[in-house]
């Protein structure tokens, strides 16, 4: 009670009327008003885009990675080069193995394009999943 008094007369001498908070349920009567403009919305059924990529958009995005490989290799054999000239290339194909590892684990397993498909913005899309969700 005293609270509100000095509330209320420090209100009157500084000239700032205190605002009330709103009822607890206004969001309720809010919603309630605005569900008949959320209704056509929400039911409306969503409309799948198709994209078209081309298969040469593809293609190069797969080149660069290639190529792309092919440069970490050929910097992987320049810092093995001083040990023995031949012994790297004994383990080629382990070697490239662990490369194309190495891309995928960075790239594909947490969900990035790889880096020729970032360089040709190029996303992977799940059609299936597109094409159950546009049609329930």
């Amino acid at each position: 009670m005293e609270r509100q008094t000095l509330a209320s007369s420090s209100s009157s001498t500084s000239g700032i009327s205190i605002i009330s908070p709103p009822p607890e349920d206004a969001w309720i009567t809010t919603y309630q008003k605005l569900r008949p403009q959320l209704q056509p919305l929400s039911s409306s059924n969503q409309t799948v885009i198709p994209i078209e990529v081309s298969r040469v958009n593809q293609f190069d995005a797969v080149r660069l990675d290639i190529e792309i490989s092919a440069m970490l290799k050929e910097q992987l054999v320049k810092v093995f080069s001083l040990i023995k000239p031949g012994m790297l290339f004994q383990y080629e194909p382990e070697l490239d193995a662990f490369l194309e590892f190495l891309i995928c684990r960075f790239s594909i397993w947490i969900d990035k394009p790889t880096l020729g498909n970032a360089l040709m913005n190029l996303r992977y899309r799940d059609e299936h999943a597109v094409e159950a969700r546009g049609k329930g």
